[in-house]
């Protein structure tokens, strides 16, 4: 029987250095843009060709941690250069073991935020980092 992803397990890296575990991964989603081609006297339908790939951005959430001062380092980093990286999201089952591995090419950071701080609450303090990119690796 096959072995599922655990939902609380996702192991990022960026150029092979590992950034963490994040327990929320959001918009891994490729498309195609359809274009439609009017053919002139063929009247019965229209063409549709598959045109260029999109990319979602990823969203990784975490909880603040001892990880949580390296990210924002490397997230400040590129107002001096902007580096385009390549990058690693590895879903691993609850025994650590590998299920699914997403290659990423052409990453960089969009956003880094931390959620609202309530001292008079008891929610968790996350982070959530923001990456665009070009595509998939094999």
């Amino acid at each position: 029987m096959a072995e599922y992803a655990q939902t609380n397990s996702f192991m990022v890296m960026i150029d092979g250095v590992p950034i963490g575990c994040f327990t929320k991964v959001d918009g891994i989603k490729a498309e195609y843009e359809v274009e439609s081609y009017v053919e002139g006297g063929q009247n019965n339908f229209v063409h549709k060709l598959p045109g260029r790939t999109k990319y979602n951005d990823v969203t990784l959430t975490r909880s603040v941690n001892a990880e949580t001062a390296g990210l924002m380092t490397w997230f400040e980093s590129y107002k001096v250069m902007v580096k385009r990286c390549t990058g690693r999201i590895v879903a691993q089952d609850s025994s650590g073991e590998t299920v699914m591995v997403w290659n990423l090419t052409g990453i960089f950071p969009v956003s880094w935020s931390v959620s609202p701080m309530d001292a008079s609450g008891n929610a968790v303090l996350t982070e959530t980092l923001v990456l665009s990119h070009e595509g998939f690796l094999p």
